[in-house]
């Protein structure tokens, strides 16, 4: 699938200067100076789900409430993830506060569809099909898992005004006030916890904090990104029209469906096991650990988008992106491959046993996921940043279908580890797409090009 041959655009709001005013090349000194307080917002933010898994591990149920906890945030995560393309759109086209209403209504109107069905999974015997048949849970897990579902759809709004906020200072270059907006989130989440059990129980517990840490962290960002919004002039030359809004992001929407699509439909082969409520509640804990560890590299889409203009930008990017993979694949060597696996797993999680002899094999093998997760990222934003998505949409085929491949593989042998099934299937994910998404950079080249492209605005 291939885009119009070589579409150029113009220089986005997040690269920091006017139209045709040329930057010097970055360095990777800038590159650390931006990228280090995302990557403690998305540590501390993946903290947060880690956080949730430890604490219902030590309720009276815990197979049941962490399977049903995975399983809705799956569910729910997977088909709203469309909330993550509000920070690249604003990223590409917010220049006045009549385009930020443009963008927020259409985000408003493209999550309307998710948010209904996922009202319908909650509230009808549609939840009893999709997640106990379809999903193979037991009846416990299932009514825990619609309760959840419908606690996790009030956080719709939430998300579009804290991708807004995050894109602001992202592209204003504070990226520091989104570190403390995180840090707002954690802190919010332990009180949460100690008060919530008091309400609500099982996993409805986890879907309720997870509210209100989001919640709180985006009213934090918010406060720090208004002065950005005022500066902003009260329409720009041109604002964005819907189409325009939708073709650049529907592939991306697709895409970042399948991040956690990949997640649902390897859920729905594991929940196929013999044991399937231990090998969905050992594989929601490796996920969780895996993107505690490795979702810092998310952040290189919009990285990538504000500081790249030229090809040796993108150069500069490249480099920097297998540093820090280096550094983080080290770090999952050091944690799930020496004794301090059991460490974290026994002692910091708080897994039983079985949960966590389950989750070692997949643990054992995380670390490859870090320079994985990276390049993906990487060559995302790149093609982002040309306004080159449609070939996105693609890949998110291909992702699926390569969990599709690696499910059907593993189930024919007579007992598979659900937890490394559903790790294997995800790296190998990531690395069909890397494939294809490296092949159209190399054919492209990774700058931003300088005029707009046809019906862009």
């Amino acid at each position: 699938m291939r885009d119009d041959p070589d579409p150029p655009t113009p220089p986005c709001a997040g690269s920091g200067n006017g139209p045709g005013v040329p930057r010097p090349e970055i360095r990777l000194t800038e590159c650390y100076r931006f990228f280090l307080p995302l990557v403690l917002m998305t540590e501390l933010n993946m903290i947060s789900k880690s956080v949730i898994h430890a604490f219902l591990a030590r309720t009276p149920q815990p197979d049941i409430a962490l399977a049903a906890f995975n399983t809705s945030f799956a569910f729910y995560f997977t088909i709203a993830s469309a909330t993550e393309v509000t920070a690249l759109l604003c990223i590409s086209y917010l220049s006045s506060r009549r385009g930020l209403v443009s963008v927020v209504r259409f985000m408003a109107l493209v999550l309307s569809v998710p948010l209904s069905l996922s009202l319908l999974v909650a509230f009808t015997a549609t939840g009893d099909w999709l997640y106990g048949s379809v999903f193979g849970a037991s009846g416990a897990v299932v009514a825990e898992a619609r309760e959840a579902t419908w606690i996790l759809c009030l956080s719709a709004p939430v998300l579009i005004l804290r991708g807004v906020a995050f894109a602001l200072l992202m592209m204003n270059r504070r990226t520091l006030f989104i570190t403390g907006s995180t840090l707002v989130r954690l802190i919010s989440l332990a009180l949460s916890l100690v008060f919530l059990p008091h309400v609500v129980d099982g996993a409805a517990i986890g879907a309720a904090a997870l509210l209100t840490c989001m919640t709180l962290e985006m009213v934090f960002a918010l406060a720090f990104a208004l002065r950005h919004i005022r500066a902003l002039p009260e329409r720009a030359d041109s604002t964005p029209k819907t189409g325009t809004l939708w073709g650049f992001s529907w592939p991306l929407m697709l895409n970042q469906g399948s991040e956690l699509g990949v997640v649902f439909v390897a859920n729905l082969f594991i929940g196929r096991l013999a044991q399937a409520d231990l090998a969905l509640a050992s594989f929601g804990v490796a996920h969780g650990l895996v993107s505690l560890l490795f979702s810092p590299m998310r952040n290189l889409v919009q990285t990538t988008q504000t500081l790249v203009d030229t090809r040796a930008d993108a150069r500069v990017l490249l480099v920097f992106s297998l540093q820090l993979a280096a550094a983080f694949g080290v770090l999952a060597l050091a944690l799930f491959n020496t004794p301090l696996r059991d460490w974290v797993l026994s002692g910091v999680m708080g897994l039983t046993p079985a949960l966590a002899a389950y989750s070692e094999p997949a643990m054992s093998v995380a670390f490859a996921m870090a320079f994985l997760w990276a390049l993906s990222a990487l060559f995302r934003g790149l093609l982002a940043n040309q306004r080159r998505t449609r070939l996105l949409a693609l890949t998110a085929g291909i992702r699926i279908a390569a969990v599709c491949v690696t499910g059907a593989a593993f189930m024919a042998w007579p007992d598979p580890n659900g937890a490394l099934m559903g790790l294997v299937a995800w790296m190998l994910a990531y690395s069909f797409e890397i494939v294809v998404l490296g092949r159209r950079l190399r054919a492209s080249g990774g700058g931003r090009p300088s005029a707009p492209p046809p019906g862009t605005h």
